[in-house]
């Protein structure tokens, strides 16, 4: 070898050391990647989903330290629940974590979900949401909207609270004006039980409920005692008509962008936020009845036969709206057929 080739190569081998330590310095120096987290509920580390959206924050941070950074944005810094999921849609936000409601108005499938009395226990719920139809209706989400579903976290059996009258039976209902959030099944079941449904944003419940706006409105036990809803009704019923769920939500497009140590890092971040968040939930739930009746809310626990009267009086109006609303939108009727298999499977499981 002549001296001249061995000084090329010694050269481009230098060059190679160089441009490799350059490019170690500039990873190392880059900012890391934020995502920008939005919730509607208040920085209290006692509420369930705050606490798991600070458990999912710390957890990313301390497995990437220096490559992802979370930002969390509570009390619905970054706009209502449908704004929030308008923004994680079109990429203005990387995450939200939101109840079901307002994500009717861009992924109607998720009707199937506010079929009444659908599931009898958090159990129940849990294997059919985490199970084959929960991944496969959140996969057809991921399509049609760009909106991944990371999981799928607690909010609990919704109940009927009311401000002055109570109520005991279907009979009720009657001439109530009953607060529901945007999503058209949840109005078909107050309506079937004769009330009137009255669609308002969560930021603006509590207001409404404390100047008369709706006699009453139906929400969580967790939800009702976290943020004090005690002060604005008296009553309440424990019919656990719908359960509703929280999805940790992610632009998708953002998510795949991601190198795939930390797409695998944000599942893993969210296995274990769930865990805390779900216990922490059904832990508030239960700790919360007793809680409203010592801050003076009276409630009231139907009987397996009065319960049967509400699920009779609005299961079959409920399922027929949806089977209607998924006749006129050309969206397969199979995701009824789907929802109520799995629910009852989930029973014998």
């Amino acid at each position: 070898m002549s001296k001249k080739t061995f000084m090329a190569k010694i050269g481009i081998f230098l060059l190679a050391i160089f441009t490799l330590t350059v490019f170690v310095a500039a990873q190392s120096w880059a900012a890391p990647i934020t995502i920008k987290f939005a919730t509607g509920m208040p920085p209290d580390e006692e509420e369930a989903l705050h606490r798991g959206a600070v458990v999912f924050k710390k957890f990313v941070e301390q497995k990437a330290p220096g490559r992802l950074k979370v930002d969390i944005y509570p009390s619905n810094q970054l706009g209502k629940e449908r704004e929030q999921f308008e923004g994680t849609k079109l990429g203005t936000i990387e995450m939200c974590w939101i109840a079901e409601g307002p994500m009717a108005g861009f992924f109607t499938e998720i009707m199937v979900l506010g079929i009444p009395y659908l599931y009898t226990n958090e159990a129940i719920a849990f294997r059919s949401l985490d199970g084959s139809f929960g991944k496969a209706l959140m996969e057809e989400m991921r399509k049609k909207t760009g909106v991944r579903s990371l999981g799928i976290g607690e909010n609990g059996f919704r109940h009927f609270s009311t401000r002055n009258k109570p109520i005991k039976s279907v009979d009720d209902m009657k001439g109530l004006k009953i607060r529901v959030m945007e999503h058209p099944g949840y109005m078909a079941l107050v309506k079937s039980l004769g009330a009137s449904p009255t669609p308002i944003a969560w930021g603006e419940v509590y207001m409404a409920l404390q100047q008369g706006v709706v006699d009453g409105w139906e929400a969580p036990i967790s939800l009702i005692e976290s943020m004090k809803f005690n002060e604005v009704t008296k009553h309440i019923i424990l019919d656990g008509h719908i359960y509703s769920f929280l999805p940790i939500l992610i632009n998708d497009k953002f998510f795949l962008s991601l190198p795939p140590d930390l797409q695998q890092l944000l599942v893993d971040a969210t296995k274990v936020t769930l865990a805390v968040q779900r216990g922490q939930n059904v832990r508030n739930v239960y700790n919360g009845v007793k809680s409203l009746q010592d801050k003076g809310m009276e409630i009231y626990t139907p009987t397996e036969k009065e319960l049967q009267v509400f699920k009779q009086k609005s299961q079959k109006p409920v399922i027929e709206f949806v089977e209607k609303t998924f006749a006129e939108k050309k969206i397969d009727k199979k995701w009824i057929d789907m929802a109520l298999k799995s629910a009852k499977d989930s029973e014998k499981e």
